[in-house]
């Protein structure tokens, strides 16, 4: 698509949540700016949670005693329509996730992170920025809700690592919503919507640990000991085979090591060695063929060299699967607001916990592209990123739109 058309409709979409709507996007903004500046890591969020809820009290007049609250930090809160009931009882669900990573900001505008170490660096202020407008916008015309239809906000801690969805489902925040959505800003081309009909939207994650038992000796006498040093590289090495030639270009599968460990000092052969790692599929059984193959190589490879080594496992998160009904209507709505040729296939190699709500009811998954055509991409988890505002107003207008489909009603 051409970048002046984008920001047209980017506009439109602005122009029109102020004059239908009667959303003021300023606030909006700010409040982003307000959760960037003050983040906290995952189930530490409380003044965020806290900051989330007085909004949603001075701006959508809720009822403070019909919040319910899970996984430490996370709530959820149903906006209920008033007008006269409608076809049969639904709820509709939409996510955000409220935690901020472990990393130090390095931006310098007004609202970088005042908490040292501590930065949003994957646009999880930006989701939550979106959920307060839609928010916003349905308190105000829940007279034009059927009483019959509610709205789910749930507000999630923990997303990064933390299994936070899990726990959402697991304490019951789920109970009684027919479909859930969610989105996130995504490096895809700016103005584009990444919405696969069915099927994976992200990738699942298992971390895993090889570990390698040698015989440690002085350096000076190496040949007395047993490598595990040496042992652990050449595996690092053979591992590489395992996405080349053992599952083949046609499959998505990403193995990374990441941290790697072994000895404390420069003149002994340590008796041990470690590193860690992930895995990355979009299919079970892809995940399983990696899984023989690494177990193969470093068995194998540990024996030769005299050691003796092990994989373990820790499953993360699964994949996140869109439902074919609530993807396509996702599709439809994207596509009245931003048109036909923002939809893109696209999905991620990175992880998300959503997909615990996926796998409890139905419900798609979305990305939103910051990826500014003549701008230095800057990708989520990178110091210096910041959550683009002006994705925000498409995104709460496709999902008024998602509602009004699905629920069948018109809202203003």
């Amino acid at each position: 698509m051409e970048v002046a058309w984008i920001f047209s409709r980017l506009a439109a979409a602005k122009a029109l949540l102020a004059t239908k709507y009667e959303l003021n996007l300023d606030d909006i903004f700010k409040m982003r700016r307000e959760l960037h500046k003050y983040p906290e890591v995952r189930f530490k969020e409380f003044e965020t949670k806290r900051r989330l809820l007085n909004y949603l009290v001075s701006h959508c007049n809720i009822d403070p005693n019909k919040v319910r609250s899970y996984a430490t930090t996370g709530f959820t809160y149903d906006i209920a329509g008033t007008g006269a009931p409608q076809g049969s009882n639904y709820t509709i669900g939409f996510r955000a996730d409220m935690d901020a990573l472990p990393i130090h900001e390095e931006s310098t505008f007004d609202h970088v992170s005042a908490n040292p170490g501590v930065a949003h660096m994957c646009g999880h202020d930006g989701h939550m920025a979106t959920l307060l407008g839609l928010a916003t916008v349905l308190a105000k015309h829940r007279r034009n809700i059927p009483s019959n239809k509610k709205i789910r906000l749930v507000f999630q801690p923990g997303e990064e690592g933390g299994h936070g969805g899990k726990m959402m489902v697991e304490e019951g925040a789920l109970e009684g919503v027919d479909e859930i959505y969610a989105l996130h800003s995504w490096s895809l081309p700016f103005g584009t919507f990444g919405i696969r009909e069915s099927g994976a939207m992200t990738s699942s994650m298992i971390r895993f640990r090889v570990n390698v038992q040698g015989v440690g000796s002085h350096g000076a006498y190496p040949e007395k000991g047993k490598d595990p040093i040496t042992a652990i590289c050449q595996i690092h090495g053979a591992m590489h085979t395992i996405l080349s030639r053992g599952v083949g270009s046609k499959e998505m599968a990403v193995c990374t090591i990441g941290e790697l460990h072994a000895g404390e000092t420069e003149n002994v052969i340590p008796a041990s060695a470690s590193m860690g790692g992930s895995i990355r599929t979009e299919k079970r059984e892809v995940e399983e063929e990696v899984k023989r193959q690494l177990e193969n190589i470093v068995e194998h490879t540990a024996k030769a060299m005299g050691c003796r080594g092990e994989v373990k496992y820790i499953r993360i998160t699964p994949a996140v699967m869109n439902h074919k009904i609530q993807a396509c209507a996702l599709r439809e709505a994207v596509k009245e607001v931003m048109g036909k040729d923002s939809i893109t296939e696209e999905g991620m190699n990175a992880s998300e916990d959503f997909s615990f709500m996926t796998n409890k009811i139905p419900g798609a998954f979305m990305l939103i592209g910051h990826a500014v055509p003549g701008k230095p991409l800057v990708m989520n988890h990178n110091p210096r990123f910041d959550y683009n505002e002006d994705l925000i107003a498409p995104a709460i207008l496709a999902w008024i739109k998602l509602i009004e489909a699905r629920m069948k009603f018109t809202l203003v």
